[in-house]
């Protein structure tokens, strides 16, 4: 196949374009037994020359499981020498599979050096990622681990019955006639290593990411609707009204009151700052008596608890909504934000020996990557080594 075909190929099937004819001329070249070299050249030259932009939509699982055994196969039959150069082909083929989302796409411009892999022995055994579990939290103190609780069962509550799914969702049945106006609310909380979609009573959707917890009234009333939120989640605000009224949905997190009628966005409570992203439609912020402020799509938010600053950006929404989807995806992030989505997904916690090195990512991986392939990553920018006993792990810059 000649040069530019294939990067023609490679860029449609980043971007989301590519036809089913192209995609099926794709796998059999990557198939091929002399695809690894040119690949590479490619995979370098389009990182090179274009931003590196989000997918339009996740899949491919099955290109990039194919694509990955190519290299991995080459990888095992050339020496050492050469398997570095066909790690960082890995590296830089991330560009294109950041539809797969299984390898980095962090830029390393550093020689690169493979840490000793007995550093990371029993990592991928004893640190796994996160997955679906929570607890539930009744208006009379009970708690239901969901973890625990079989799919498609049904538990019947006074007034309503909640609802585990077939694919593990939370979601309620309210009984017909019951009061709306008794104040019942239940919590759900998601612990480090944790994600949990819910229904709400409302038909409203919201995706909860690890270190979370969500208080929400079992009935809704006739003037709006309240949610208390700490860490983060995603929300799918589902429109509703009372007679011809528009019934408001608000989303309270420490000083920052939210409020839609129907809309999409993230909203993030880490580290000392309360981060709203809008992803559609619209959102009214306003903080006690300061200044109401409104949102547009791919703008956010992000309100300074300590300093009380408030300052709105534009920003490309996927990079803070990916967790949903199974990726970690950062754009210029610090070394600080990414240590910590990876603590909290993984239930391990970071320290800094001394300085927090000064270093930046952009790329996308997969949430469910063995975390020593994340930290390997991470040390291959020669800024970093990391020293790990057992879920603690110690930061050294060098």
């Amino acid at each position: 196949m000649k040069r530019e075909r294939l990067y023609f190929l490679v860029k449609q099937y980043r971007d989301g374009n590519i036809a089913d004819e192209e995609l099926k001329e794709l796998k059999q070249y990557v198939e091929s037994e002399n695809s690894d070299e040119l690949l590479s050249a490619v995979f370098v030259e389009l990182d090179e020359k274009e931003a590196l932009l989000p997918p339009k939509e996740l899949g491919g699982t099955e290109l990039f499981e194919k694509i990955n055994k190519v290299i991995d196969d080459s990888a095992r039959r050339k020496d050492n020498k050469q398997v570095k150069l066909l790690f960082y082909m890995k590296t830089a083929a991330a560009v294109l599979l950041m539809i797969g989302g299984a390898l980095t796409i962090w830029k390393i411009s550093s020689p690169l050096t493979l840490p000793a892999d007995e550093v990371f022995v029993g990592l991928q055994e004893s640190i796994v990622p996160g997955n679906n579990k929570a607890r539930v939290v009744l208006e009379d103190g009970r708690e239901i681990d969901l973890e625990s609780l079989p799919n498609d069962t049904v538990l019947r509550m006074e007034g309503y019955a909640l609802v585990k799914g077939k694919k593990g969702e939370v979601s309620y049945k309210m009984d017909a006639g019951t009061s709306t106006k008794n104040g019942r609310y239940n919590t759900i909380i998601v612990p480090k290593g944790g994600e949990y979609k819910l229904n709400l009573p409302d038909g409203s959707e919201v995706w909860m990411n690890a270190s979370s917890s969500l208080k929400y009234p079992l009935y809704f009333g006739s003037e709006s609707r309240e949610v208390e939120l700490q860490g983060e989640a995603y929300f799918n605000v589902k429109r509703k009204k009372v007679g011809p009224k528009n019934l408001p949905f608000i989303v309270h997190s420490g000083k920052q009151k939210l409020e839609v009628l129907g809309t999409e966005f993230n909203v993030n409570t880490y580290a000392h700052a309360i981060r709203t992203t809008l992803v559609e439609g619209a959102v009214r912020l306003s903080f006690g008596n300061a200044e109401i402020k409104e949102l547009k799509p791919n703008q956010q938010a992000v309100f300074n608890d300590r300093t009380q600053e408030l300052n709105i950006r534009t920003v490309r929404a996927y990079y803070t909504t990916s967790w949903k989807d199974g990726v970690f995806a950062f754009d210029n992030a610090e070394l600080d934000e990414v240590l910590g989505s990876i603590a909290r997904w993984y239930d391990v916690s970071f320290d800094y020996e001394k300085d927090k090195p000064k270093i930046r990512f952009t790329g996308v991986i997969s949430r469910y990557e063995n975390i020593a392939k994340l930290l390997k990553a991470i040390e291959m920018t020669n800024s970093v080594k990391f020293k790990i006993k057992e879920r603690r792990i110690m930061v050294q810059a060098l």
